[in-house]
């Protein structure tokens, strides 16, 4: 992807937890200060001044609050997007009324398939 080389300056501790990141995640580190930065810079600037806020006065605790809420959101979206991905997998296989009689076949033929 073409772009624009952007700088910035880290401690020693962040700049170590990008590396180990990056080669967990087989990505290189510019590709996550570019993904990092992208997703702030688009919030919007309340949202961007709460977030200064927090990292400025706010406690440890209030921070891994914050931390968690944030994972727990992400893992929320993440179930949708994947639910959403099976029921189109699993569509097609779905019998087009649901009757009683459509749903017996539709189990019949998969029970079928799925034996050994």
């Amino acid at each position: 992807m073409a772009g624009r080389s952007v700088s910035g300056y880290v401690d020693e501790s962040v700049a170590a937890k990008l590396g180990a990141v990056a080669l967990a995640e087989a990505r290189t580190p510019a590709s996550l200060v570019g993904q990092a930065t992208s997703f702030y810079v688009g919030l919007p600037e309340a949202a961007r001044s709460a977030l200064r806020r927090l990292e400025q006065a706010g406690t440890p605790d209030e921070r891994r609050w914050f931390e968690g809420e944030f994972v727990r959101l992400l893992l929320k979206v993440n179930l949708a997007l994947t639910q959403r991905t099976m029921a189109m997998q699993v569509a097609h296989a779905l019998p087009e009324d649901d009757s009683d009689e459509a749903l017996d076949a539709a189990t019949r033929e998969w029970m079928e398939v799925a034996r050994p």
